[in-house]
Formats: structure tokens, C-alpha cells, sequence
């Protein structure tokens, strides 16, 4: 009787100690999951991250250019704002000759 008690009892802590052990096995299969998606995720920003540096460099580009563009039209607007002056200086001088002429 000794015997069997012994072997119910062993057979019990197996009983438990597989139990725990599945659960360990569940959980880690839980941890793996979890990490790939961690690792998944972490891929994904790891793209979007590139992309963004793509875009980033497109536009600092773009930036420069469009620079470069303002600099030249603002010479172009005193350029033509010169003219403009040297128009109006000479248009007056010529309607005041007119007067002059006219009197």
C-alpha cells in the first residue's frame, strides 16, 4: 500500500510538473509571437524611417532650388525696377520739355 501511495503521489507531482510545463511552453510560444511582431513593427519603421530620409533629402533639394530661383527673380524685380526708374526719370523729363515747348 506504502508503494502505491508513493506512485499516486509521484505520478501526481509529473501530473503537475507537465502541467507547469506546457504552460512555460505556452507561454514562450506566446514570448515568440510577440517578438516577431516587435520585430516585424520594428522593420516597418525601419522603412518608414528610410522613406522619410528619401523625402527629406528630395525636399532640402527641392529647397535649394527654389532658393536659387527666389535670388535670381529678386535681381530680375530691382533689375527691372532700375528700368522702370530710368522710364519714369525720362518720361517726366520728356513732358516737361513738352510743357516747356507747348508754353
Amino acid at each position: 500500500m506504502e508503494h502505491q501511495e508513493r506512485l499516486n503521489d509521484v505520478q501526481v507531482r509529473i501530473f503537475r510538473i507537465n502541467e507547469k510545463v506546457e504552460q512555460i511552453k505556452l507561454e514562450l510560444n506566446w514570448n515568440q509571437e510577440e517578438l516577431e511582431q516587435w520585430a516585424i513593427t520594428g522593420k516597418q519603421k525601419e522603412e518608414d524611417n528610410v522613406t522619410l530620409q528619401k523625402y527629406k533629402k528630395e525636399d532640402d533639394a527641392k529647397m535649394r532650388e527654389l532658393g536659387l530661383q527666389i535670388e535670381k527673380l529678386t535681381i530680375e524685380v530691382s533689375r527691372k525696377q532700375g528700368e522702370l526708374e530710368k522710364e519714369i526719370t525720362e518720361t517726366q523729363a520728356a513732358q516737361i520739355e513738352l510743357d516747356k515747348t507747348a508754353e
